[in-house]
């Protein structure tokens, strides 16, 4: 199971809604339950599990198919159900958090493939829909975001970056992501990465 939440708004105004990352009779339930004809300003879709095995040899066809499932294929069909309403947006944004493990271009050591495999067919996932969604004319800015390596429970509490300056970070993309840079993959300090 890859249970998730999705929480709307903040304070008094919070609606928090239950869905899982493996059905997608939740997802299509949560879109529902939040209302099509509403509209959604931000869509953040941040799905992951833990990156081991570390070993491509160790890797099972169990733990490719499950990290798919959970970290591409689930934000796909939140972006897919929830588009709706970030239509009646003035400007509804995509966030898929992805990794720079995902990058092609900076992948110098190898290992963990699967959750490699995963958060880059994600990527792609990102930039294919960015370049539909344009062709249309929507005003919808879709980008795949990299908070870092930030210690965590799924990371087993490695890693050297800073949680709260990742959060500021990611807050002001989002603030001041617009409709050019749709498609993009960003650090969480602005920075570009390669695909």
């Amino acid at each position: 199971m890859a249970p998730s939440v999705l929480v709307i708004g903040s304070g008094p105004l919070q609606m928090i809604i239950d869905l899982d990352y493996l059905s997608e009779s939740t997802i299509a339930a949560a879109a529902k339950t939040y209302g099509e004809e509403k509209p959604l300003d931000v869509l953040i879709n941040c799905a992951g599990i833990g990156v081991h095995p570390a070993s491509w040899e160790e890797a099972t066809a169990q733990d490719m198919v499950n990290k798919f499932r959970v970290m591409t294929v689930g934000p796909f069909l939140a972006t897919k159900y929830f588009l709706s309403s970030l239509k009646n947006s003035e400007a509804g944004k995509i966030i898929n958090i992805t990794s720079f493990w995902a990058s092609l271009g900076e992948n110098d050591f190898g290992e963990y493939i699967s959750y490699r495999v995963a958060k880059a067919a994600l990527n792609m996932a990102t930039v294919t829909i960015a370049h539909e969604m344009n062709a249309k004319n929507l005003n919808i800015t879709m980008l795949a975001v990299d908070p870092g390596d930030i210690p965590t429970k799924l990371s087993k509490w490695s890693g050297n970056t800073n949680m709260e300056q990742s959060i500021q970070g990611m807050v002001k993309i989002i603030e001041e992501a617009t409709i050019d840079i749709s498609g993009s993959f960003l650090r969480w300090n602005g920075e570009k990465v390669q695909f």
